[in-house]
């Protein structure tokens, strides 16, 4: 369906924004417009984002909240040639401030007008789902895409669940989006972590106990792995993305070859510069499958998860036909009610000593909001800063 039609002054071929729904439409549209770093790993990158597609077009998804969830892909056209692309959702899981937000993503505009009409385009998808927001972008699915306009570390290697843009094309899109009254609603950064050892990390409380679980013991705590994460550092978030996200994560992780979870038999635990609480959460691994690249906090009283750190192994290297040595620290959280018990610098330290066992040697905290200042305090001081999006937002109004 045409949504809108705009005249070019200086050629009589119109610019066209249509709504399709044919996947191998939507194929070719990415495989002419998106933009990876690496162009080894485009044809998979597209292959994700149809899956995607799909599951929502065809409601493969069964669950009940997925009958909410709807997508619009918009295709700018001008003539027989394609302009720009942009993909609207409608996300169930999605929010903003624990507010139901519309969102756009994987947008594609050299020129204003394009934009203009592709974001018109994705603002009456809002305004026909009954939402107030539009945010993006917000590049589904997360783990693919990420969320943001990049701005800052083009030059850096891409990493999974890390949003990417050209860098010749996103200082146009930010002044188009400003242009459009589109306002700078939320910073991310990402930080490369220099520093192996954090020294707030060797004394850990004695009431705090770190373990590892199995895919299935995580799974019997979603709902409080899920509860944690939606306060991580005490913050309300502007972007959270629930159970779909926890899904996603499971997901990958069952991805990843099992030798990547399993600690060398022959390595020696013990030796003076290991706090004995590391070694103890270690042993339990050899009788188990636990999901080394998950790391726990509890509560040795109550046995409650009070702190977590999820790292999500950069699968691209994988992609590529090469050993994992990247781990992208999707997130990190701390309980409120258990700051200032060493528990967040402990999970770290584990963290990198438990990767570097299994061959990990780059860690790269992603996703960090700039205004979330207990996470900058405790985090930056730790590495350098790397990349940085923007998270763009507008209200939506009905037509007068």
């Amino acid at each position: 369906m045409t949504l809108k039609s705009i005249h070019i002054e200086d050629t009589d071929l119109q610019i066209e924004v249509k709504e399709v729904r044919k996947v191998s439409k939507i194929r070719y549209a990415l495989k002419k417009l998106i933009y990876v770093p690496d162009a080894d790993l485009k044809p998979k990158i597209i292959t994700k984002i149809l899956t995607h597609i799909r599951n929502i077009i065809e409601n493969k998804v069964k669950e009940r909240e997925e009958k909410d969830h709807e997508i619009g892909i918009f295709i700018a056209y001008k003539g027989k040639f394609i302009k720009g692309m942009v993909i609207a959702e409608d996300n169930p899981h999605y929010s903003s401030r624990n507010r139901r937000a519309a969102s756009f993503g994987w947008l594609y505009a050299k020129d204003y007008e394009v934009c203009k009409e592709l974001m018109e385009a994705c603002e009456s998808f809002a305004r026909k789902r009954g939402k107030k927001l539009l945010r993006g972008p917000i590049n589904f699915p997360k783990s693919v895409g990420g969320y943001g306009l990049q701005v800052e570390g083009f030059d850096e290697q891409l990493i999974y669940g890390v949003a990417f843009n050209d860098p010749k094309t996103a200082p146009s899109l930010k002044e188009f989006l400003e242009d459009l009254n589109y306002k700078q609603d939320s910073e991310y950064l990402s930080m490369e972590v220099t520093q192996d050892r954090w020294k707030s990390g060797t004394q850990l409380d004695k009431d705090i106990k770190i373990r590892y679980l199995t895919f299935e013991e995580l799974n019997n705590r979603k709902d409080e792995i899920l509860d944690i994460l939606r306060g991580a550092f005490y913050s309300v978030l502007p972007d959270a993305f629930g159970m779909e996200r926890y899904k996603e994560i499971m997901d990958l992780l069952r991805n990843i070859p099992s030798h990547y979870y399993k600690l060398p038999k022959k390595i020696k635990l013990e030796n003076d510069s290991v706090q004995t609480e590391f070694v103890e959460a270690w042993k339990k691994c050899y009788d188990r499958e636990v999901i080394t690249f998950f790391h726990l906090a509890f509560d040795k009283n109550t046995d409650n998860l009070v702190g977590i750190i999820t790292c999500l192994p950069d699968l691209y290297e994988l992609w590529k036909d090469n050993p994992i040595t990247r781990v992208n620290v999707d997130v990190a959280a701390v309980r409120k009610g258990y700051g200032r018990k060493g528990i967040f610098s402990s999970l770290n330290n584990i963290g990198q000593l438990t990767g570097n066992m299994l061959g990990i040697t780059y860690y790269e905290g992603t996703s960090i909001w700039n205004l979330n200042e207990d996470a900058i305090r405790t985090i930056l001081p730790h590495g350098r800063i790397n990349r940085r999006f923007y998270v763009f937002q507008k209200r939506i109004k009905n037509p007068t």
